[in-house]
């Protein structure tokens, strides 16, 4: 079952909802990241690095290199981690984007559509302005039909599909393509779904019912338009360099795995002209080496570690390039429901009540995160907090020890489990809290697998893990975001597979609620079930997510809702080397 909901956004909405704590996804998405930040109730800042397009220096100097962990996907219709789709947006764009607004919050602006849509009951029909693929061609009605239907193609698996399915985008026939077993029926699906080209600068979409949110719905990256001719003559190569064609102001005109991507103006782009010649992307795990390297002027924005954040506060030329965006993304231990071990609610509360949730904070991230028993960040309308859960996950040895007594007296024993995790200092320093406390409190031993973020994508994608330090980061500042997909059964980002009846049944009655009040208590009630019952996840901190950014370096602007990777990444066009 995946259901989204009609009414998310509807009354205080994304286009104009600003979190509490300040710029906070995009996407989106179950990112590892290694920062830290100051306190995110404490409506931590991010100061733009701006000016104007005299500031700009010449086009032989617009040349910047930049950290990300390595994307496991450069295909939007695949990905589902940050680092993919952080790359992905300087590289595509969809009917619509968004934007910063100005105030912390984020409006919806016309990218590849020519303006709003004509709505017909549940038929909306978009016209699309003249815009062009970086080999020349026109960016067609028909891109987007190709587009959408990979994103409801069992073949392709999106995890990002329910994105068009029943409750939110309500794409007619997604849902049915998509849960279709029988290949001689795929043609036939996909016939049927409501995508078609009326001509080629006029592209339909038939919902099952109109949405106050189609806009929003589709400029997100499972909507991208994609190429027909160029995906079936290369594969998956189609996403190399000299295979693939982008419709975003960026292009790629290098790509060494396991090292760097090397980014090009699209010639063919038809918005805002980059001033930037290329872009670098390193693909950088051990985020103490990018610091330095940061120092070094070689690279010119970076994701720095939390317990580095006073050392660069102390730092004459560091302090003013210091960049901390207050974060809409929950940490947690997320875990195998199909673990046979786990998939016991007793040993799952006792790795809970385990971890002392304010001390690793401090030690690790050296005071840097908000401890959290929750799922739904602060900042959240129905947010919850710690008040709702600490006295049912939070720390208590004694409850811990209870649960595993309870656990064992049914006749089972100690497991071995695995952890895995990104292979930086930061990471293996919290492994080791949590292992220590696991061993300490329960005599479990939890055996490290440390991985680059590639592997650790690729891990998580094909559910072979025990126990993996993840998160949600919110693609859109909603309660349903963090919900939605990821708890429903088989929802496209449930990897840890929780399913639980009472859960779906909340998410139905989420769906059905006619009025906004109705809806959110809903989905309270969805979070109130996933964290007591700790299903699939065990909450730890909200982040706060610090960077650097060179001085040089302007036109970004932080905005974490829509953030990916780095900051500004939402409008990479408007940076510039300045003079």
């Amino acid at each position: 079952m995946s259901i989204k909901n009609r009414w998310f956004a509807l009354v205080v909405g994304l286009l104009s909802v600003a979190l509490v704590f300040g710029a906070a996804c995009g996407g989106d998405d179950d990112d590892d990241g290694d920062g830290g930040g100051e306190t995110p109730s404490a409506g931590a800042s991010a100061t733009p690095s701006g000016g104007g397009d005299g500031d700009q220096a010449p086009a032989d100097q617009q040349k910047i290199s930049i950290q990300f962990p390595e994307p496991e996907f450069y295909d939007p219709h695949r990905s589902n981690f940050e680092q993919d789709i952080g790359v992905e947006r300087m590289l595509f764009r969809g009917l619509y984007n968004l934007t910063d607004d100005g105030s912390g919050g984020v409006k919806v602006e016309n990218a590849m559509a020519a303006g709003d849509p004509t709505i017909n009951g549940a038929v909306y029909t978009v016209k699309l302005g003249a815009h062009k693929w970086s080999d020349g061609k026109a960016v067609t009605a028909q891109d987007f039909v190709y587009g959408i239907t990979r994103a409801c193609d069992p073949a392709v698996a999106s995890p990002y599909q329910y994105l068009l399915g029943a409750g939110l985008g309500d794409v007619v026939g997604c849902d049915a393509l998509t849960k279709n077993e029988d290949p001689a029926q795929a043609e036939t699906l996909k016939a049927a779904l409501g995508v078609k080209a009326v001509d080629e600068t006029t592209l339909e979409i038939t919902l099952t019912k109109a949405i106050p949110t189609f806009k929003t719905v589709f400029s997100l990256w499972p909507t991208f338009p994609a190429r027909q001719d160029v995906i079936e003559a290369k594969g998956d190569a189609w996403t190399d360099a000299g295979n693939i064609v982008t419709n975003g102001p960026f292009t790629i005109s290098a790509k060494t795995p396991g090292d760097s991507v090397v980014l090009a103006p699209n010639a063919n782009w038809a918005g805002k002209k980059p001033a930037l010649q290329e872009i670098t992307i390193k693909f950088i795990d051990d985020i103490a080496a990018a610091y330095k390297a940061f120092q070094n002027g070689e690279l010119q924005a970076t994701s720095i570690l939390s317990t580095d954040i006073k050392t660069a506060k102390a730092d004459a030329d560091l302090a003013d390039q210091l960049v901390v965006v207050g974060s809409a993304r929950i940490t947690a231990v997320e875990i195998q429901m199909e673990n046979e071990a786990l998939s016991d609610l007793n040993l799952r509360m006792a790795l809970s009540r385990s971890i002392d949730r304010e001390t690793l904070n401090n030690i690790v991230y050296d005071g840097s995160h908000k401890p959290a028993t929750y799922w739904v960040v602060e900042g959240v309308t129905g947010f919850q907090g710690n008040a709702a859960f600490e006295d049912k996950i939070g720390y208590d040895v004694d409850a811990a020890k209870a649960a595993l007594k309870a656990y064992t007296d049914s006749g089972k024993t100690l497991p071995t489990l695995r952890f895995t995790t990104r292979d930086t200092p930061q990471r293996r320093n919290e492994f080791d809290f949590l292992s220590k406390a696991w061993k300490d409190t329960l005599g479990i031993e939890v055996t490290p697998e440390f991985v680059d973020s590639k592997t650790r994508s690729q891990r998580f994608n094909a559910e072979d893990f025990d126990l993996f330090p993840g998160g949600w980061q919110l693609d859109y500042p909603d309660i349903e975001n963090p919900l939605v997909g990821l708890f429903d059964t088989d929802g496209g980002n449930n990897h840890y597979n929780c399913s639980m009846p009472e859960i779906d049944a909340a998410f139905a009655e989420a769906n059905a609620a006619t009025s906004n009040e109705a809806r959110i208590k809903a989905y309270q009630k969805v979070e109130t079930l996933v964290v007591t019952n700790l299903c699939g996840v065990i909450p730890m901190y909200q982040d706060g997510l610090p960077f650097l950014v060179s001085d040089k370096l302007g036109g970004v602007v932080p905005n974490g809702t829509i953030d990916a990777g780095l900051p500004g990444t939402y409008c990479v066009e408007c940076w510039f080397v300045k003079k």
